[in-house]
This record gives structure tokens, C-alpha cells and sequence, in this order.
């Protein structure tokens, strides 16, 4: 039962880690705010004017929404591992409790 707590408590400092880098990481995106950090870079709509996807800052935007959308999916795998590790050390208390 103390590896569980270690690991939540683990898992809970990189999730916290995480955000405040994804927070950190700004694109250059004026639709990014502290408020939706844990939205994919495709969850904003696109301009509609292709011919800009060949300039050269678009393509290091581009560079930089790949990275971050790296890290959100991490911070997503985390999440669902706090999850899981969370009803792990609450099963484990219940049955100290109930034994």
C-alpha cells in the first residue's frame, strides 16, 4: 500500500510538472490560453488560407505545436495512470479497513 501512495504521489508531481511546461510553452498561438492547456493543438480551428502553411514561421509554429501536443498527450497517459493507481491504493484501504 506505501508503493501505491509513493507512485500517486510520483505520478501527481509529474502531472503537476507537466502542466505548469505545457503552460510555459507557449506556440505563439493567441487562441492558447492557461485556461485550455490540455487541448490538443487540433482542437483549434484552422485558417482557411493554405498558401501561408509554406512560410517559414508557420513551419517552426508548426514545429512547436508538435511538441506540445507531445506533452499533452503525456499529461493525458498520466492522468489516466493517477486514475488507475488512485482506485488501486483506495481498494487496498478498503480492504485494510475491512479485514
Amino acid at each position: 500500500m506505501l508503493t501505491i501512495f509513493l507512485f500517486t504521489l510520483l505520478f501527481l508531481l509529474l502531472w503537476y510538472y507537466l502542466k505548469d511546461w505545457i503552460n510555459y510553452l507557449k506556440t505563439g498561438d493567441p487562441r492558447e490560453t492557461n485556461q485550455n492547456y490540455w487541448m490538443f493543438s487540433y482542437d483549434f480551428k484552422d485558417n482557411k488560407d493554405h498558401e501561408m502553411y509554406w512560410d517559414k514561421n508557420v513551419q517552426l509554429l508548426n514545429k512547436k505545436k508538435r511538441i506540445r501536443n507531445k506533452l499533452v498527450f503525456l499529461l493525458y497517459i498520466d492522468t489516466i495512470i493517477i486514475f488507475i493507481l488512485a482506485n488501486s491504493l483506495v481498494a487496498k484501504m478498503m480492504i485494510f479497513i475491512f479485514n
